[in-house]
């Protein structure tokens, strides 16, 4: 004779510690934060919504490269497939939850910086993205924990913004970043103006992130080791 097991359910209250000790693990290790928390848009999959696959071979190693890597410095050659955009956004989106962070996100116009939140669209649009689709069980409320505006999403409590900025050396050069991404940056004409007001941020032992598909220019230089600055 089989005897039925009986199915425990998991209480709220069980569901609320897991979460809890899944953010904790998370806020140590980008890659658990990409894995567990970060949920992609892409109308063209169904559902559209799906959990960032942080266990493909290229996230991987590409996410211990910037965790660990000194300096922190990283260029990456993209293409649609890849993610990368998303991942920037994803590491981003994770730095900013730590105390004392100012991580900001360039792009060749501020409006392509700013993106779109509703669409994914954009470095800054799809980490606010992201940030809405955390679950409300970790205890993340907006106006409580975090704010956001046009262009920029503020952690109060955490004195960290992610802001997002365009082209060139202006904005990067009035305060030292703990982070910055510069996205699609091989079609940025003054890639090498900004990245030259970076090093302060990099020799502190911030991090500089380049991501973009191929275009001749600085960034591609920076790319291939030629970058003279």
């Amino acid at each position: 004779m089989t005897i039925a097991m009986p199915i425990l359910a998991m209480t709220p209250r069980r569901h609320q510690i897991r979460m809890s000790m899944r953010w904790q693990a998370a806020m140590l290790d980008p890659l658990r934060f990409l894995g567990w928390f970060c949920f992609t848009l892409d109308v063209h999959r169904e559902p559209p919504i799906q959990l960032f696959p942080a266990g493909r071979p290229h996230i991987q190693t590409l996410s211990r490269l910037w965790q660990h890597r000194r300096p922190r410095l990283m260029s990456v050659r993209k293409s649609r497939q890849m993610l990368i955009t998303w991942w920037g956004a994803g590491l981003s989106l994770w730095d900013g939850l730590h105390p004392g962070k100012l991580v900001m996100l360039q792009s060749k116009r501020l409006e392509d910086a700013v993106g779109e939140e509703e669409g994914g669209d954009g470095p800054l649009g799809r980490a606010k993205f992201l940030l809405q689709q955390i679950p409300k069980s970790v205890g993340l409320r907006e106006g409580r924990d975090y704010r956001i505006s046009y262009d920029r999403i503020r952690f109060p409590k955490w004195h960290s913004t992610l802001w997002a900025i365009p082209q060139g050396q202006n904005i990067i050069r009035q305060r030292t970043a703990s982070g910055i991404w510069s996205d699609e940056s091989m079609f940025q004409p003054e890639f090498k103006d900004a990245y030259a007001a970076a090093t302060p941020c990099i020799r502190g032992g911030g991090w500089f992130l380049s991501t973009s598909t191929a275009n001749p220019g600085a960034a591609l230089q920076l790319h291939e080791d030629r970058l003279d600055v």
